[in-house]
């Protein structure tokens, strides 16, 4: 076969270093994430692979490339299937220790020895790791193609400013191509399955060019030039489609960090971004305006315009805007930034009554570089919640099943709701924002690893609050309790599911396990109806059967025969707690998954009055400021058009005062000197009717 590709590599670092750097900038980085995705068309499992990388590009865009490698027994065509295997593919495996596909390796990091392979329940979780950690390197590239010729020029450039644990660094240059059109099993498209990344050339050859100068303040430079040909074993290779992705290896395995851009004009300069001091998490109150002190900063020598522009999906009655230049800005703006000199951005969001967990998005780019890749800059409020929906981040899964719980808790009537990721709600925890939430429907679905560490230690600072849970999902047992191969248990994830959730792993189950059944002696579910179990995740149906333990005590079996334990209910000290060892989603009646809810957020919020909490809360009673209060506070009211009562009550419906609220009573002023430290309720009482409740904090 006739080779029609060429290799220049013109290295530059020496002659380079004297100048100063063009693409990157020379401050500490946090590193990107490389996924090399193993895959075949032959694989059944691999599009649900495909679909979680897809979901790592899409929630961190401009920190993230995947490299879809095809490769083994699973990627060999039959007949007239097309070839998307590389030269490269078998040694790069070779190297994993993988032992089954779809795999992945998050830059080639060992997170269980000795294998950098890992399942594909593993890499949201392992690219969040990887996300949190400090890169001694940051990486620029430019990318440029004659259409014409099909030459393809890169060029790569590293500031290094931390040294390398290792001597001898390696850049690595990839080239992929997308909307490839093909066969795939699983995919449900037949021969149209679309490939999205496919590694069709490395241009630094299999394991990259050497790079020695690796100490803090190196500055390298190299240029690479290769000749991409019309096919790769008779797929044609559309230039429109392909993408460079450039990284830095320590060796030929641990990658440091990396980043992608399109092959046409392609390029990752770092243009500047928009940094703060601030916590990017707060908690806001309905009509107060909470702010965030923000700096945007410039890349580029001397000074230039920007574009800041706000993007927000909050709903209707929330607002928000940045001030900059003395400017109130609710969309865009140009501004001029000088390098060297960062320019104040005040970020002010205003909730409404509607109850929200809710991300705003600064973005900026360069005027003179629309290239460039636009710098996001998010931060989140939350505010008038008192229920949490989690979704597991693992994959995909509880996002997909989510409507399962809002549908739920929406008809029990729960209309302080929000809903988040698994990783923000660690996040969240960590910046204090969480303290007006009284309970958590914990969304596992099916997913591995069922808890992280740091969810676990959330969960767990939750339940000894005081505050209640509602965990459900299949294999959480198994996962955390099996030490079976691929699982994930740890210290801290057994003592969540030992101590908090109060259950002993029995077994794995089967399909046999297609029926959820109440204990009809269960004060809350004893008189949830009967329901079948239906498979969901495509003949990977595992309900986990377990026991309870210590004060746990059964709330539903798999069988008429009452002998396989599918849920357990208990109480840790002040808080309430409930165990599915299935998904929700996996109960075929939609009647008993809502009753469930139901009777679950009925039971958690006993004592504090939810059944009498009504739509149109926000015409009547604010927050109370100061929150928390220490001898007094202060609540505000609205359309009070005849005479009321406000009542002040604890969490078990105690009541502490009472006090009449006239027609037309705007605020009132209340004396919370004889309360200890804790979480109240304040309600307006309207004919013995409780029309709104909200939560008051006392601190001393």
């Amino acid at each position: 076969m006739k080779k029609i590709f060429t290799i220049l590599m013109v290295l530059f670092a020496g002659s380079f270093a004297a100048q100063s750097q063009t693409l990157v900038t020379t401050q500490t980085l946090n590193k990107n994430v490389i996924l090399e995705e193993y895959t075949g068309i032959h694989c059944q499992y691999c599009p649900e692979g495909h679909a979680i990388s897809a979901a790592i590009l899409a929630n961190n865009p401009g920190r993230a490339a995947v490299i879809a490698i095809h490769q083994g027994s699973f990627a060999t065509p039959s007949g007239s299937e097309p070839d998307f295997r590389t030269p490269f593919g078998d040694p790069l495996a070779a190297q994993t220790a993988l032992t089954g596909y779809p795999a992945g390796t998050v830059n080639r990091h060992v997170f269980t020895p000795p294998a950098t392979a890992l399942g594909r329940g593993d890499w949201t979780a392992s690219s969040q790791i990887i996300l949190g950690q400090v890169s001694p390197v940051n990486v620029g590239i430019t990318s440029s193609l004659d259409t014409v010729t099909r030459v393809l020029t890169v060029n790569v450039e590293l500031y290094y400013t931390a040294n390398s644990a290792v001597s001898t660094n390696y850049i690595n240059v990839a080239l992929i191509q997308s909307n490839i059109l093909g066969p795939q099993t699983g995919g449900g498209a037949g021969n149209n399955y679309v490939h999205m990344e496919m590694l069709r050339y490395l241009v630094t050859g299999q394991w990259g060019d050497p790079v020695t100068m690796t100490t803090a303040g190196s500055l390298v430079q190299r240029t690479y030039t290769y000749t991409i040909p019309a096919a790769y074993n008779n797929v044609p290779c559309v230039l429109k489609n392909c993408e460079v992705v450039a990284f830095v290896a320590e060796g030929h395995q641990e990658i440091l960090s990396g980043d992608v851009v399109d092959a046409i004009d392609g390029t990752n300069l770092y243009v500047g971004d928009i940094s703060t001091a601030d916590s990017t998490m707060k908690l806001g109150q309905p009509t107060g305006v909470t702010t965030f002190d923000l700096m945007a900063n410039s890349n580029i020598s001397g000074s230039g315009q920007f574009k800041i522009k706000l993007v927000s999906a909050a709903p209707a009655g929330w607002s928000s805007n940045f001030v900059v230049d003395g400017q109130t800005v609710s969309d865009s703006t140009l501004v001029t930034l000088v390098k060297g000199t960062p320019k104040p951005v005040t970020l002010n969001v205003t909730p409404g009554f509607t109850p929200g967990f809710e991300k705003f998005t600064l973005e900026l780019s360069s005027v003179a570089n629309p290239n460039a890749p636009v710098k996001y800059f998010t931060v989140h409020v939350i505010s008038n919640v008192h229920t949490l929906l989690v979704n597991a981040a693992g994959d995909n899964n509880a996002t997909l099943h989510s409507d399962v719980y809002i549908n739920g808790l929406t008809a029990a009537g729960c209309d302080h709701l929000a809903v988040m990721k698994s990783n923000e709600f660690v996040v969240a925890k960590n910046a204090g924002i969480l303290t007006e939430v009284l309970n958590i429907f914990y969304n596992c679905a099916w997913t591995f690893p069922a808890f992280t560490d740091p969810e676990a230690t959330a969960v767990k600072y939750f339940v000894d609050n005081g505050k209640n849970l509602l965990v459900a999902g299949q294999d959480i047992g198994w996962d955390i309790m099996s030490a079976a191969a691929g699982s994930h248990g740890t210290p801290i994830t057994q003592d969540l599911y030992t101590n908090y959730l109060k259950a002993a792993f029995v077994d794995d189950g089967s399909t046999a396990n297609n029926k959820l059944v109440a204990n009809v002696s269960d004060p809350i579910y004893g008189t949830t109806a009967l329901s079948s179990i239906v498979d969901v995740y495509g003949g990977n149906m595992y309900p986990d059967q377990l026991n309870p333990v210590q004060n746990g005590t059964p709330a539903f079996y798999y069988n008429t025969t009452l002998t396989k334990i599918g849920a357990v209910r208990s109480t840790k000290d002040a808080a309430k707690v409930v165990y599915f060892g299935v998904g929700l989603e996996m109960v075929s009646s939609n009647l008993v998954r809502n009753d469930i809810i139901k009777k679950t957020y009925d039971w958690f919020m006993l004592g504090v009055g939810v059944n009498e909490i009504r739509a149109g809360h926000a015409a009547f009673l604010g927050q109370n400021f100061p929150n928390p209060a220490s001898d007094n506070t202060t609540i505000t009211m609205g359309a009070i058009e005849h005479d009321m009562v406000l009542q002040i009550t604890d969490l078990t419906g105690r009541t502490l005062s009472t006090e009449p609220v006239k027609a037309g009573t705007e605020r009132m002023q209340i004396s919370t000197s004889g309360f200890g430290t804790g979480m109240y309720l304040y309600r307006l009482i309207d004919g013995g009717r409780v029309i709104d409740t909200k939560k008051l904090n006392v601190l001393r």
